[in-house]
């Protein structure tokens, strides 16, 4: 039996990626859609007919035949949905960043053992063959013995606006992009940090520029 998903909002990651990469993918199936609006539910229609279109959040979260919930919103909701849809028995995959704090990322753990669903943060690093390639060179010693990792990510947002540049829904250079870099280079190195040291640039009550 195929892993029924569903998704809260009709963000444009899960429209042009997630919602595909559902269909494709054997043994899942994209089943279930949380929006008030038809416009942007129409999209996601296109790709699946007889999808179930959800009015709410906690309405596809009702739903007894969606088994997992796939979680696009903006970074503040990410910690209360992916909680209550644990509570609900469904398994999450959600954006990253996965939580804001430390303690909240306690909280889905707890969430996650007692509901016993697994709870997932939306790394693609993490399962794209060009990083399990890098990975696998890193551990066959292919260019030696790794002594400094420089990595980078950045792009220009100016609009003080934009979800991204805003405080109040979670928004910020490290949790936007920065959060890559730091992944990226654990995932393919299999080291964790022992001292950490950042310098911000901070508009508008987020940072900018992070290093």
């Amino acid at each position: 039996q195929a892993m029924r998903w569903g998704i809260l909002g009709a963000a444009k990651i899960a429209r042009e990626h997630l919602a595909p990469a559902i269909q494709q993918a054997a043994g899942h199936e994209f089943a279930a859609l949380a929006t008030g609006s038809d416009d942007k539910a129409a999209p996601f229609r296109a790709l699946r007919g007889d999808i179930r279109v959800h009015a709410t959040y906690e309405a596809l979260l009702a739903d007894p035949d969606i088994d997992a919930v796939y979680i696009p919103l903006p970074n503040h909701l990410h910690v209360a949905w992916s909680l209550k849809a644990l509570a609900a028995g469904k398994h999450v995959l959600c954006e990253k960043p996965l939580a804001l704090r430390a303690e909240e990322i306690d909280a889905l753990i707890a969430a996650r053992d007692a509901s016993g669903r697994l709870c997932a943060e939306g790394f693609m690093v993490c399962h794209h063959p060009q990083w399990l390639h890098v990975r696998q060179m890193l551990r066959d010693g292919a260019i030696g013995s790794l002594r400094h990792v420089d990595a980078a990510f950045a792009f220009n947002n100016p609009d003080p606006g934009n979800i991204r540049n805003r405080p109040e829904t979670g928004g910020g250079a490290i949790y936007d992009i920065g959060v890559y870099p730091c992944i990226t280079t654990r995932f393919a190195t299999g080291a964790e940090p022992l001292r950490l040291e950042a310098e911000l640039e901070r508009e508008n009550g987020v940072d900018v520029v992070a290093r």
